[in-house]
């Protein structure tokens, strides 16, 4: 082989990686993210700056602050998705609630409660719980308590993720 040949072909191998990193969106692979509420995204009507989905230190409570907050999506072999925050505990909804717990967050480590369906709206993401079906939701109260799992599909900015 010609060194010729064998610079193309390194510069081939170099090049795809990086144009798949640069076309990645924050739900289409595996990796760190951070989920934001549509309310108040400046890219709708309503303004403002959005929130950011955060969990409690201690466990259970989900909630909304200014501030950013780590979550590491697992796509499961079935095409949904583990929320793990930074914690290490699973994103879960059951009946209305939304809270974390303790969980193998590895690929298919989870239970139907634990896993989530990523649906593209075209202006970011709807979270959508497997067992129940209902969809990831803010209620519009700040802290602690305001996000919870909501059975009707409202497609508005309240549940809909960036």
């Amino acid at each position: 082989m010609t060194k010729a040949r064998m610079f193309k072909i390194l510069a081939a191998a170099s090049i795809i990686p990086a144009l798949t990193i640069g076309f990645a969106g924050p739900a289409s692979a595996d990796g760190n993210i951070t989920w934001k509420n549509g309310v108040g995204n400046p890219s709708h009507t309503s303004g403002g700056a959005g929130l950011y989905l955060i969990s409690n230190s201690a466990g259970g409570s989900v909630g909304v602050t200014n501030y950013r907050f780590g979550w590491h999506d697992v796509q499961n072999s079935d095409g949904t998705w583990n929320e793990v925050d930074s914690y290490g505990r699973c994103l879960t909804g059951y009946g209305n609630l939304a809270y974390t717990e303790d969980c193998n967050s590895g690929r298919d480590g989870t239970n139907a409660w634990q896993r989530w369906r990523e649906i593209y709206t075209g202006s970011g993401f709807k979270l959508q719980n497997v067992q129940s079906g209902g969809f990831l939701d803010y209620s519009g109260n700040g802290g602690w308590g305001g996000v919870y799992v909501n059975g009707t599909d409202w497609n508005n900015d309240n549940q809909r993720w960036y």
